[in-house]
C-alpha cells in the first residue's frame, strides 16, 4: 500500500475539520477498500487518533476507551465512499505525521491535484 505525498495547501481544509491544531508538514493521502484501527491508546509513547470527515463537512473524533474495554483496537471496516479517516500518528513520543485515508474512487481527484 503505497502512499501520496501531499501538501497543507492540498489538504488543508481537511485538516482544519479534522485536526485543527496540526502544524507539521508530513501529510499522506493512502487510498484503500478498508483500513484497520490500530494503537488507539498510548502503549510506549505511540498511538493513533482518527477522525472521519464526511462529505458535508461534518467531523467525528473517535473517542477511545480504557485498553481493556476498546473495542475499537484492530477493528477493520470499508472505507466509505462519501467520507475520509484521518489519522494522526504519534510514535515514541514524536509526531509522525497525518494520513488522511480515502475510497480508491476518490484517486482520480487527488492525481489531478
Amino acid at each position: 500500500m503505497n502512499s501520496i505525498k501531499t501538501t497543507r495547501k492540498v489538504a488543508g481544509k481537511i485538516i482544519r475539520a479534522s485536526f485543527p491544531d496540526y502544524t507539521g508538514r508530513k501529510i499522506a493521502v493512502r487510498f484503500a477498500d478498508k483500513i484497520t484501527f490500530y494503537n488507539t491508546n498510548w502503549s510506549g509513547g505511540s498511538r493513533n487518533e482518527y477522525v472521519i470527515v464526511a462529505s458535508d463537512g461534518k467531523t467525528a473524533k473517535m473517542n477511545m476507551p480504557a485498553p481493556w474495554l476498546n473495542v475499537v483496537e484492530g477493528a477493520r471496516i470499508e472505507m466509505p465512499t462519501n467520507a475520509l479517516v484521518v489519522e494522526h500518528s504519534f510514535y515514541c513520543g514524536q509526531d509522525a505525521g497525518i494520513t488522511i485515508w480515502a475510497h480508491p474512487t476518490h484517486l482520480p481527484k487527488w492525481l489531478e491535484a
